[in-house]
């Protein structure tokens, strides 16, 4: 029998420190680099044709799926299945492959194994290394990553096979789909992989509800080993799961409900692809896909979005460092219109690059749109009419020059078809300004001087809300962290700060700019979920009297909660809800939202 040695054994270790969020443009590049050279982060075809005859040398005895992720290495709990037989997963989920083999004899350079993955009946790929949540370059289907229930090279214990069978120590991998060469003949050996399916991934892909994966163990010259290799796994979502990664905006993004009660929601595949998805939603928001995705808009630079619905249509205005777009999404009726992107980038301005991009929009009852959006120097304000013509650009403050640069926008229309814009200024300052259906601006009213000068507070007012007595509720973030309430009247009277909650609450969490809270009314009641600051979970808190809000109760725990939106929908027929999706703990990369729904 020849042993290994520590040293023969000894795993790859990959150097790798914290990870910085690259500037999205440069991702993308870096992206589209990585994958044309074939780093093993993207699915991309292996430079060393597979042997698809069995190896005579090496073969697998037994393997198993491990659904606990966070199981010690040699404990023999956390199955998703009996020995060898096939397993039920779930997308953006890790999970372990234990895998045991034994080798005949050893060649002079030794043995190393790979991993290769396969959708359905497609074509074999290899396992590349890349980090879940956040990746460093790009965003595979199918992935190892870092191990946290044990250190990379650890030594495995016989878990699996003949217990008559001879066997040695082999080790775990982390962070690397190889193993490390080596050369022991005659012993069963166990390697275990950590490893994750994801639901979205770069292309875009999106990965079906029952779909089949399988892997395969190969040598490093490609060879397929013989015996039993690992049975396949059965992919779906857990309910409530959508997968994918926010879009980077304090403006609403839905989710909307169509007239036959489907839900409908803005994001993006993933952080490395970063282009729009509708995904929809037939059942009350537990199971979620992208609709029309073959039409999608191609302009990524996802940072400054607002929308709003009109009728079955979702309009859409884009802020990108060269431009300002409309993008329009018409929902299904169910019967004719079939869900489709009905405008894809329609180029409305070129205003200079703003230092954060910002954009809004809103609808009036002739069907006409506002949009706001920034530039370098402040904030400008355009009209679509009710017959599709976007009308000349007009600025927010003219007389801005030189002045601290305003942005933070958002908008709301009033029954009396007037345009509510609330805005911050870089000096810390955030204003409340209605524009009349005239198309006059009012004089700016100061809503606070204490919202804060850094980045992440540009986005510090939250979507407004208009209140049934006509009233405009507007919630924005101080510096301190804390939450206050101002409500405009019709007549355009500010009423006094109330501070709504004494914990503090996140803001530019994973590089959103926005605050992380959102707000909504249903039958005079004010209804605000927020993520706390220190715990990061999300708070629920309510208002049914000016200035009186409820004890905040936690909602969603445990989560490292990062960004929120949501809006008042109904389930079936008659149960109103605040549904909502939520960033649960992505640290900027994807596969985290989730939809939850409050009834109300």
């Amino acid at each position: 029998m020849i042993k290994r040695t520590a040293a023969t054994l000894k795993p790859v270790r990959r150097a790798h420190g914290e990870v910085r969020k690259l500037p999205r443009q440069l991702a993308h590049m870096v992206l589209a680099l990585v994958c044309a050279i074939g780093i093993n982060s993207c699915q991309y075809s292996s430079s060393q044709s597979t042997v698809d005859e069995p190896s005579a040398e090496l073969r697998v005895l037994a393997s198993r799926y491990r659904i606990d992720f966070d199981t010690p290495l040699n404990s023999a709990t956390g199955w998703a299945a009996a020995e060898n037989q096939p397993a039920e997963l779930f997308y953006d989920y890790p999970f372990r492959l234990r895998v045991q083999t034994v080798a005949k004899t050893a060649p002079d350079h030794g043995h190393e194994l790979r991993l290769q993955y396969r959708r359905g009946n497609g074509q074999w790929l290899p396992v590349g290394m890349a980090e879940f949540p956040y990746p460093a370059f790009a965003t595979p289907m199918v992935s190892t990553l870092s191990a946290t229930a044990y250190q990379a090279g650890e030594e495995t214990e016989r878990l699996l096979g003949e217990p008559e069978l001879q066997w040695d120590e082999a080790i775990a991998l982390s962070a690397t789909a190889v193993t490390p060469v080596w050369r022991t003949t005659g012993d069963a050996l166990e390697w275990e992989w950590p490893l994750v399916i994801r639901r979205f991934s770069d292309g875009p892909s999106f990965a079906e509800d029952e779909e089949r994966f399988e892997f395969r163990l190969v040598d490093g010259m490609g060879q397929v080993l013989g015996g039993r290799q690992p049975a396949p796994v059965i992919l779906r979502s857990r309910a409530g799961h959508l997968g994918g990664t926010f879009v980077e905006t304090p403006a609403r993004l839905g989710p909307y409900q169509s007239a036959t009660g489907h839900l409908y929601f803005i994001m993006e595949p993933s952080e490395t692809d970063n282009r729009f998805m509708m995904v929809k939603s037939v059942d009350d928001g537990r199971s979620w896909f992208e609709v029309d995705g073959d039409s999608r808009p191609s302009l990524g630079d996802l940072e400054g979005v607002g929308s709003v619905q009109v009728g079955n249509t979702i309009h859409i205005i884009h802020q990108t460092s060269d431009e300002v777009v409309h993008h329009a999404f018409e929902m299904s009726d169910g019967l004719a219109q079939p869900d489709a992107w009905v405008v894809t980038t329609e180029t409305i301005a070129q205003p200079s690059e703003p230092p954060t991009q910002v954009a809004d929009v809103v609808a009036r009852s002739d069907g006409s749109l506002v949009a706001v959006y920034g530039s370098a120097t402040g904030l400008y304000w355009q009209v679509r009419s009710s017959t599709g013509e976007w009308q000349p650009a007009n600025p927010v403050n003219p007389d801005a020059v030189g002045m601290p640069v305003f942005s933070g926008a958002v908008l709301l229309t009033t029954a009396s078809d007037s345009v509510v814009l609330g805005y911050t200024s870089t000096d810390g300052r955030a204003f409340v300004r209605v524009l009349d259906s005239q198309g006059q601006l009012s004089v700016p009213q100061r809503l606070s001087d204490q919202i804060g000068t850094r980045e992440r507070d540009v986005g510090a007012i939250l979507p407004l809300v208009a209140m049934p007595d006509g009233d405009v509720v507007i919630v924005y973030r101080e510096s301190s962290g804390l939450l206050y309430e101002r409500r405009l009247s019709a007549l355009q009277d500010l009423g006094p700060a109330v501070r709504v909650t004494e914990r503090a609450v996140v803001s530019g969490a994973v590089d959103s700019d926005q605050v992380g809270a959102d707000v909504i009314q249903h039958e005079g009641t004010l209804h605000l979920i927020f993520i706390d600051e220190t715990s990061r979970d999300i708070y629920h808190t309510r208002s049914s009297q000016p200035g009186e809000w409820s004890a905040p109760e936690p909602i969603v725990e445990g989560v490292d909660a990062g960004w929120l939106r949501g809006s008042v929908h109904r389930q079936g027929s008659e149960q109103a809800v605040y549904g909502f999706v939520y960033d649960a703990g992505s640290q900027g990369g994807s596969g985290f939202n989730r939809y939850l729904a409050l009834p109300l």
